[in-house]
């Protein structure tokens, strides 16, 4: 995965071209948002750390 980061160097999510998934994770909380044919699927997954 490709990592995305601001102007101030933090990391804001992480790319998977080949995919087509991005991956954000917040405060634990872990949401997948996938690019399919014709929709988009959002999956949210709850990290423990």
């Amino acid at each position: 995965m490709t990592e995305i980061r601001n102007s101030c160097g933090k990391l804001l999510c992480r790319v998977d071209a080949k995919t087509k998934v991005v991956e954000i994770v917040i405060k634990g909380q872990k949401t997948l948002i996938q690019f399919l044919d014709n929709e988009v699927k959002i999956t949210n997954v709850c990290e423990i750390v």
